[in-house]
């Protein structure tokens, strides 16, 4: 399928490469000397975290400009190219720093030392050299925060009392009690464990047969028995999908709207939904994958997983405007699947995540050629 956006991007890459302007364009990729690669690590580095990458960084990029990668600073922003020509050491970033136009003096409001701004123009000369990894401080990249790593298996910690823990989560726990030189509780009786277990996992008391069952019962892993039963119960789906719900901002009516129905007509449907996918224990890929994209599968006869795209429909209209109800299914899927607000990319580049204003309308983009 045509891009135009990217198509003219690698267009315009090209003829910068191939026109006899004589830039430095050397391939991003390219491994520069060692002591050029030192320079730049202790010269050049720190004056581009420190001066320039709050501004022309992965969380904002005024004028389109980026500086935090080689290939960017090549790519240039909305002024063009950062690169300057064989014959001189000007360009952008150079005219930038010393100030030759009185429309571009850059840091805004603190100029450079003539030291560093000399080591810029070295730096510029040599090539722009470029380590092959160029990694930011943790509060420059949002990518670093712990939000974001990929979830790793902590070691498991040494215990005092080995008689008490059961599993593994059970050392986290004993591990902390110990730090705070606290003991476990004792086990709790059976009459106590079922009344948790029922209140917790299906939200209502168990009945008093269910409790006598429970207490004669002369298995050892009767409690085991016990949470299968539980979560075989249809009390099950009602208990979650209402949490489900609220993820979903469920509602029968579309708020405020004029000229049309305000009644969603079939939102029971995907409430419904829910409370099935809970008492079957669907997969969560599923269960995630029907709710976004349940119309694009091959659902064969069986058409009831369309009731899934609620998730996506059943928000409030804002009185009929588009722009605020697609601005709403962005926020539901970003903040109920990705856990970030997303939707603060409508206004501004956001400051602490990885999200930017031109993201937020690539989503908005699609979700706005959706058919209704």
């Amino acid at each position: 399928m045509y891009n135009g956006t990217v198509m003219h991007k690698w267009i315009a890459m090209a003829l910068l490469f191939c026109t006899g302007g004589g830039f430095l364009r050397a391939a991003p990729t390219e491994r520069f000397p060692a002591a050029q690669v030192k320079f730049f690590e202790q010269r050049i580095r720190p004056l581009l975290i420190n001066h320039c990458i709050k501004c022309h960084g992965p969380q904002r990029q005024e004028s389109e400009l980026r500086l935090d990668s080689r290939e960017s600073i090549l790519n240039g922003g909305t002024r063009g190219t950062t690169a300057p020509t064989v014959d001189s050491d000007a360009g952008l970033i150079i005219d930038a720093v010393t100030h030759r136009d009185e429309d571009l003096q850059m840091p805004p409001g603190d100029p450079l030392a003539e030291a560093q701004v000399d080591d810029l123009r070295r730096w510029v000369r040599m090539g722009m050299p470029w380590p092959e990894k160029f990694r930011l401080p943790a509060n420059l990249d949002p990518r670093e925060h712990w939000a974001y790593q990929p979830i790793t298996n902590p070691p498991l910690p040494e215990v005092t009392d080995w008689s008490w823990p059961r599993t593994d989560i059970d050392r986290f726990v004993a591990a902390r009690l110990d730090e705070k030189e606290l003991s476990p509780s004792v086990e709790a009786p059976r009459a106590i464990l079922i009344r948790r277990i029922y209140l917790d996992v299906l939200g209502i008391p168990p009945t008093p047969d269910e409790v006598r069952g429970f207490l004669g019962d002369p298995r050892p892993d009767a409690y085991v028995h016990l949470v299968d039963r539980v979560l075989a119960s249809p009390q099950l789906g009602p208990r979650w999908a209402r949490h489900w719900m609220d993820v979903a901002r469920y509602a029968d009516n579309k708020g405020y709207v004029f000229y049309l129905n305000r009644e969603f007509g079939w939102s029971y449907t995907y409430r419904d939904y829910l409370i099935e996918s809970f008492n079957k224990d669907l997969p969560f890929d599923q269960f995630v994958m029907q709710q976004l994209a349940a119309d694009q599968m091959h659902l064969g006869s069986g058409k009831r997983p369309l009731r899934a795209m609620g998730f996506i429909t059943v928000g409030a209209y804002f009185t009929n405007n588009t722009h605020d109800i697609i601005d709403d299914r962005i926020d539901v899927v970003t903040r109920g699947l990705m856990g970030i607000t997303v939707t603060c990319a409508r206004c501004h580049d956001h400051k602490y995540d990885p999200i930017s204003q031109n993201e937020f309308y690539q989503l908005f983009a699609f979700f706005n050629a959706l058919p209704e």
